[in-house]
């Protein structure tokens, strides 16, 4: 049982690095977005400037979703932590 619970918490550590690096990436993407639609906003180009929103919004999507996938990973190896 040892080894099946090592496994379990060796697959949780991978995923909730796995969602931490989504969450890094959506932040990312977020202040790209960010900075694009500023700049389309000084050279007055609308283009840029929704480029920018949407790229903005699926970077926080992105970080919300790679959060939860990291809090899913966490709070399944707590369980497991409990149950031992």
């Amino acid at each position: 049982m040892s080894d099946l619970t090592d496994d379990a918490k060796n697959e949780l550590h991978k995923q909730e690095a796995k969602g931490r690096k989504a969450q890094a990436g959506g932040a990312f993407d977020e202040v790209k977005g960010k900075v694009k639609k500023t700049v389309g906003d000084a050279l007055d180009d609308t283009s840029m400037q929704a480029e920018g929103a949407v790229q903005e919004l699926a970077g926080k999507a992105r970080k919300t979703a790679g959060d939860a996938h990291a809090d899913a990973a966490d709070a399944a190896e707590d369980a497991i932590d409990k149950a031992d």
